[in-house]
């Protein structure tokens, strides 16, 4: 499936703060509201992971929380792609992401226990014209999409290039997904430097623009907001036991592979918040808030004529990283 959205298409979707009218056109059977009340009836739901799983070692401790995470029913797992230092381009690091979701599974003693899919190699478009990027990824969320009775939560814990393909290659499925990304910072952080939407700052516009049902996380904002307070050091980490391979991986072996100083290591677990605002949705504060607009300046800016959108704004680390350890823990 080929889709060319021309100059003309992209002002529409990408329209600014006084223009964003049209988008709205094409309404969902879903809505913030119904997402939200959904999200806290207490039943298992139905998720898919993307995920630029060899960036850093936060999404392997959020692929492993869901898959030892009773309220969670995996349908797949996506390469998400990304380009830094641990990667010679867009493409090869979702090749790695793949691999390393192949050994995360493994070593969880999850082998077989859902589909995984490639992603795309490349971003959606330029500054003129967005094109979707085809993946196999981006085919399983439409054909998964289409045929589901119930909403899929799709766990965007990288660039949002495979969902936002998905949606522009098939809008229809906006009335079947919730989309929980980990992008964007907080207006007030002062800039939109956000790792994974500058990987492919079109994809986050098309998310934003798109009037799909979307769970923003932004990762930082004054008065520690955001995803950053998700932290774990090496005493937090001993939480998850040593008696099983995947307790021996995630407590020692992943923790040196992405040590940061030479003395005590620290990182932050970015990525365990999606799962965490699955499982422990009490353990987050949620706003329904206007759509903001992402500016050619890259500036998330606000405008109240907008659809609306959910945000968190705040989350309990504690809560959160308790429950992750937890179900780290129920795996083999």
């Amino acid at each position: 499936m080929k889709s060319i959205i021309t100059t003309l298409s992209l002002f529409i979707l990408l329209s600014s703060c006084h223009n964003t009218q049209t988008v709205l056109k094409n309404k969902t059977a879903l809505s913030p509201e119904t997402v939200l009340k959904h999200l806290h009836n207490g039943k298992k739901k139905k998720v898919i992971i993307d995920s630029d799983t060899y960036n850093e070692m936060d999404d392997q401790y959020a692929i492993a929380y869901a898959l030892g995470n009773p309220n969670l029913e995996i349908l797949s797992v996506n390469a998400a792609p990304f380009h830094n230092n641990r990667s010679t381009d867009f493409g090869d690091g979702m090749k790695k992401s793949y691999d390393e979701i192949v050994r995360v599974l493994r070593i969880c003693g999850k082998d077989g226990a859902c589909p995984i899919w490639e992603g795309s190699k490349k971003r959606i478009g330029d500054k003129s014209e967005i094109e979707p990027a085809e993946s196999p990824a981006a085919d399983n969320i439409i054909k998964l999409a289409k045929r589901a009775k119930e909403p899929i939560y799709i766990l965007c814990l990288g660039a949002a290039t495979n969902v936002a393909s998905a949606i522009l290659m098939e809008p229809s499925i906006k009335d079947k997904i919730v989309v929980v990304w980990l992008g964007t910072n907080f207006a007030d952080a002062g800039h939109q430097g956000e790792f994974n939407l500058v990987q492919d700052y079109r994809a986050g516009q098309v998310l934003l623009n798109s009037g799909v049902q979307l769970i923003l996380l932004p990762a930082s904002g004054k008065d520690n907001k955001g995803t950053q307070v998700l932290s774990v050091d090496q005493e937090e980490v001993k939480a998850i036991k040593e008696n099983t391979e995947a307790g021996r991986f995630f407590r020692k072996e992943l923790p040196r592979e992405f040590k940061q100083t030479s003395g005590n290591w620290w990182h932050i677990l970015w990525d365990i918040a999606a799962p965490g605002l699955i499982s422990r949705p009490d353990a987050f504060e949620l706003e329904v808030i206007p759509s903001p607009v992402l500016t050619e300046d890259r500036q998330l800016v606000e405008d109240h004529t907008r659809h609306k959108i959910i945000r968190m704004n705040r989350v309990d680390p504690k809560a959160i990283r308790s429950d992750a350890f937890k179900c780290i823990n129920t795996l083999r």
